[in-house]
């Protein structure tokens, strides 16, 4: 992968990924994840293979993230 990092090797698995709710349900989808060792930055949620499964919207006045299955 290449990233403002630089380039990486790692493996695409295939996974569960479960978003916690503070209201509703919980939400489980399947996810595409990189799997790399050497990665220097924290953990991330992508577009392509996981957000782009479900619908979403940012509020970053009051630091929301509000999700749903599609």
């Amino acid at each position: 992968m290449r990233s403002r990092f630089g380039r990486f090797q790692g493996t695409l698995c295939h996974g569960p990924l479960q978003i916690a709710a503070d209201d509703g349900e919980d939400l489980n989808i399947e996810a595409v994840m990189f799997l790399c060792p050497d990665w220097p930055g924290g953990n991330f949620i992508g577009y392509e293979g996981a957000l782009d499964r479900i619908r979403f919207a940012v509020d970053p006045h009051r630091n929301r993230f509000y999700f749903a299955s599609l």
